[in-house]
């Protein structure tokens, strides 16, 4: 298993029915593919997580560096993972984040397991809790 965690910028043209066709074309693909993790979309960034199979999770990383409808891929964490962080959220379902009360939901479920002491969580968490509170 594998967990990859990059960020990128909204490419120039991306309006919101591009916005929708990616969110629809992220959970269709995640479910195939079995890859679990989130995704956030925030004042013009995405912020994604991608956990599962570390061959299937290696493909998926590369067509999104090819996606035209995001700029400056930068990969935070690369990482083999024990189990997946996020099999028990949102009943394994690849989730998408764009409101705050879908961050809310977020920290109350990194509460809960940081209780785990299981550091690529501890990662994961840190990452993710940066990039929320630097794109305010």
């Amino acid at each position: 298993m594998k967990a990859i965690c990059y960020i990128s910028n909204f490419s120039k043209d991306l309006d919101k029915k591009s916005i929708d066709n990616l969110v629809y074309d992220v959970n269709k693909k995640n479910k195939i593919h079995d890859v679990t993790g989130l995704l956030i979309i925030k004042n013009k960034h995405f912020f994604q997580i991608l956990e599962g199979e570390e061959e299937k999770t290696n493909h998926l990383y590369k067509k999104i560096k090819t996606d035209s409808r995001h700029t400056g891929v930068i990969k935070l964490l690369d990482t083999k993972i024990e189990g997946r962080l996020f099999k028990d959220y949102n009943s394994g379902e690849f989730e998408v984040f764009q409101k705050f009360s879908d961050m809310k939901k977020l920290y109350l479920y990194f509460n809960w397991i940081k209780n785990a002491d299981y550091l690529p969580a501890d990662e994961i968490i840190k990452l993710t809790t940066n990039f929320l509170n630097n794109n305010k």
